[in-house]
């Protein structure tokens, strides 16, 4: 095959390094200065020295004897002009590349097919700063994309058939969801944490990201909208009571829902609640109900985040006697994955300014990430992630990569949502590091995906839940 390439610079050079041996080249630039690169290369065949926009040079260069003609210079008067005088000798095959994209339409309307470096650059660039998860090509000379998306959790998309969404130019050619490609129908249904392939206008960007990625925070109201506090003695009231209306005002919860035990008890409780909730700056509502049986009141907590609009639980430690810390009991982490929404342990360390995510490359770990972006968007807090490797209990640099992962899927998480999270890398025992670190920190947001262990393997949650200062969301994947 025969071309004329007209412009010596990078991009030709770039091009002919790609181009196979089979290829006939004809160089032509207004500079010999780049042709000693070039005549090396088994492909050029001839190296014309002249302006490409002369006719004169153009058939010096033998353009009536070639098959494609390429407008490669730095100038788009150059480029315009010699795809001019190329299409007068019905040269059939005509691409140039175009500096400047308010030229893009009048290359165009030439017939020529045209690229715009800077355009496609800029284009690339402003998506990976959008959203760095996403992966695009360009199809259709730049005017079309193929994008791949991941939907978030609380995005407008989720639970929306692709009937209802009505894609208007653009379209679903696949999701892909749990190991497994579906080609989507009008009643293929969107869930979080797809990955969806979309085919659709290179304007489309800004719409498709907002429909699938853009989330408005929302904790706790994905879950539910109303606070759930079991009240088992006063130091519940105490400790909860006060976490709960600070979640409930700044997080646009509805109430708080109070549980109490029947009995005279409880008409104590109930009388310390009002009091607190009517000094609290600003309207809380709230509601008591009460259970029959004193010692359902764990069961009557998860049977109500089952069936009722529970968006957190904020509850006060467990008491743990000596016979469960040697068992390994982990009460409060069995009880969190009992429920349907996340558990609160406060420790009356709010208004939240600081949130501390640890990370262990775990589902469970992402989501808690998730939620602490949430948080730390709403109330405008430092949100940072630590991971630890333990070089005591395996090969150190495997540990050390394993934790540098972790790290990096919750930076990934946090560039999805456009919320910067800081990294700390650490060594040693998890528990201790964890706990030393959260000495600086208002709130732990903790990922779990176990429950309890055996004899002499607590669990590792339930040990950071009891002896960290911070107050600490239990999240279960």
């Amino acid at each position: 095959m025969r071309a004329l390439i007209i412009g010596a610079g990078k991009t030709a050079r770039e091009l002919l390094r790609r181009l196979g041996k089979f290829w006939d080249v004809t160089l032509v630039d207004k500079s010999d200065k780049g042709f000693p690169y070039f005549q090396k290369m088994k492909s050029v065949k001839k190296l014309i020295l002249g302006d490409a926009s002369s006719n004169i040079v153009l058939q010096e260069a033998g353009i009536d004897k070639i098959d494609f003609f390429v407008a490669v210079t730095n100038r788009d008067e150059i480029n315009f002009e010699a795809c001019v005088l190329a299409q007068k000798h019905k040269i059939r095959n005509i691409i140039s590349m175009i500096n400047d994209s308010d030229n893009l339409q009048k290359f165009r309307e030439l017939g020529v097919r045209a690229i715009c470096g800077s355009y496609i650059v800029a284009h690339q660039i402003e998506i990976f700063l959008e959203s760095p998860m996403m992966l695009i090509n360009s199809v259709g000379e730049g005017r079309g994309e193929v994008m791949e998306i991941k939907v978030l959790r609380n995005s407008p998309a989720v639970g929306k058939s692709m009937r209802d969404i009505r894609p208007k130019d653009w379209l679903v050619g696949a999701i892909y969801r749990k190991g497994e490609i579906i080609i989507p129908r009008g009643d293929t249904t969107i869930q979080k944490d797809d990955l969806i392939t979309i085919v659709g206008h290179s304007s489309l960007f800004k719409t498709v990201s907002k429909l699938f990625t853009l989330d408005v925070p929302i904790f706790p109201l994905e879950y539910g909208k109303n606070i759930l506090v079991p009240v088992r003695d006063k130091q519940d009231i105490e400790t909860s009571i006060e976490e709960a209306i600070y979640l409930t005002r700044d997080f646009k919860a509805s109430k708080i829902i109070f549980l109490v035990s029947s009995g005279a008890v409880s008409i104590e409780y109930e009388a310390i609640i009002q009091k607190i909730v009517q000094l609290a700056e600003g309207r809380v509502e709230f509601d008591i109900k009460r259970i029959e049986k004193e010692n359902g009141l764990e069961e009557a907590v998860i049977e109500m985040t089952r069936h009722e609009n529970i968006g957190c639980v904020v509850t006060n430690l467990y008491k743990t006697g000596i016979l469960e810390k040697l068992m390994g009991t982990s009460k409060v982490v069995d009880f969190a994955h009992r429920i349907n929404c996340p558990l609160l342990v406060g420790k009356k360390q709010f208004p939240y300014k600081s949130i501390l995510v640890p990370a262990n490359a775990t589902r469970a770990a992402e989501l808690a990430a998730e939620v602490a972006v949430d948080i730390g968007r709403i109330a405008k807090a430092r949100v940072a992630t630590a991971s630890v490797s333990d070089p005591l209990f395996m090969d150190s640099k495997d540990s050390v990569k394993w934790a540098q992962t972790a790290l990096r899927h919750v930076r990934h998480i946090g560039e999805m949502h456009h919320f910067s999270v800081e990294e700390m890398l650490l060594e040693g025992n998890p528990i201790k590091e964890v706990v030393n670190t959260a000495e600086d920190f208002d709130l732990i947001v903790m990922g779990s995906s176990t429950r309890g262990r055996s004899i002499l393997k607590p669990n590792v949650g339930e040990h950071i839940i009891h002896k960290a200062k911070s107050s600490v969301l239990i999240v279960t994947s």
